[in-house]
């Protein structure tokens, strides 16, 4: 059997000098080579279609400057030109801006230039702004809490496009752009970290780039999150006990307040405690050394007194209090000076005067 070769072009195979049944089989095998790899590479190339850019009006230079990187994107990705891309470039603007745009250039522009469609785009997508007061603006931004430095630098590159920084060269037709330098000095103004700010001004080299400030500050920001991991159990052990430590301070102080905002027993008032100790009570208590009115007890007032009122015998008094009248009755009796008119009454002579007197 002479030696077969593959049919499709370019394909060096071929088979050997076999019997007939043997060189078909091989060329239908070989065959499925041909068949199967443009789909297997076609399902591996797979990709998600491209999204399309979308643009606003009253937007800023920033804005703009985006959706021109996305449109440029979206270009070179879908291959499309001339009307289609007239087309697709219209359907970017949303609603409002493009009605404004069919409003303005007063009917459809589907049959206008790329660069056309941009310029009328642009008028009508970014409102104006004063250069100053986005250099002012510019130098005013931070760096934020959580963010990162190479994020704070995406915001700063931002902003410095419309501030426009440009000189034009005086031997040529060119322009100067020393928007880097500019970014390199708010960047290390506006760092959060007043630390890693310190170090980086602390470098004997002057002549930093704006790539070298970011990569300093980035090994300083790794350097201190893998500190804080290290030290995160002693940091929250530490964390604990000062914890602990103010709330039994509070406690105390509390405790504290409460007792001196308490009135004295023995005194009544407020400023030294409920139940000071006896050298405080002897500095500040009014009621120490003074007599009770109701118990004669020493320090403290009658108004706090506690105890029980310090009673006179009246019966022991007035049974003596009659035996001497009975004595002095009996004795004036005996001398005539009196004399008994009734069960209850006397006849008193007291010289010069008389008076009836009636017992009880």
């Amino acid at each position: 059997m002479p030696v077969v070769k593959c049919l499709i072009p370019d394909c060096d195979f071929e088979t050997a000098d076999l019997d007939a049944a043997i060189v078909a089989a091989l060329l239908t095998t070989h065959a499925l080579v041909h068949t199967t790899t443009p789909t297997s590479t076609a399902s591996y190339n797979k990709v998600e279609n491209v999204k399309r850019p979308t643009i606003s009006s009253a937007g800023t230079s920033e804005d703009w400057s985006y959706f021109l990187s996305r449109w440029n994107d979206y270009v070179e990705a879908t291959k499309i030109k001339d009307k289609e891309l007239v087309i697709q470039l219209l359907e970017c603007c949303d609603e409002t801006l493009r009605r404004e745009l069919t409003r303005s250039t007063g009917g459809s522009l589907t049959g206008k230039s790329q660069e056309d469609v941009l310029t009328a785009m642009r008028a009508l997508a970014v409102r104006e702004e004063n250069t100053m007061v986005a250099q002012v603006m510019l130098n005013n931004m931070t760096q934020d809490r959580e963010e990162t430095v190479r994020s704070f630098g995406a915001r700063l590159r931002g902003q410095a496009g419309v501030c426009k920084f440009l000189i034009p060269y005086p031997s040529c037709s060119h322009e100067v752009n020393y928007t880097d330098a500019i970014l390199r000095d708010v960047l290390i103004h506006g760092l959060n970290d007043p630390d890693i700010q310190l170090d980086l001004l602390g470098v004997r080299s002057q002549s930093m780039t704006l790539e070298d400030t970011f990569q300093f500050v980035e090994a300083k920001e790794s350097g201190k999150r893998s500190a804080s991991k290290l030290l995160d159990s002693q940091g929250a052990e530490a964390a604990s006990s000062t914890y602990r430590r103010n709330r039994n301070a509070a406690r105390v102080v509390t405790k504290k307040t409460v007792q001196q905002e308490t009135a004295c027993t023995y005194c009544g008032k407020i400023g030294h405690g409920a139940r000071a100790t006896f050298q405080l009570r002897k500095k500040e208590c009014p009621a120490y050394g003074q007599t009770c009115n109701n118990c004669g007890r020493m320090n403290h007032f009658q108004a706090v007194c506690r105890g029980q009122q310090k009673v006179t015998d009246t019966k022991t008094h007035t049974h003596t209090h009659l035996t001497i009248m009975s004595l002095y009755i009996s004795d004036l009796h005996h001398f005539g000076l009196i004399k008994l008119l009734s069960k209850n009454s006397i006849d008193l002579l007291i010289y010069p005067l008389k008076s009836i007197f009636k017992l009880d």
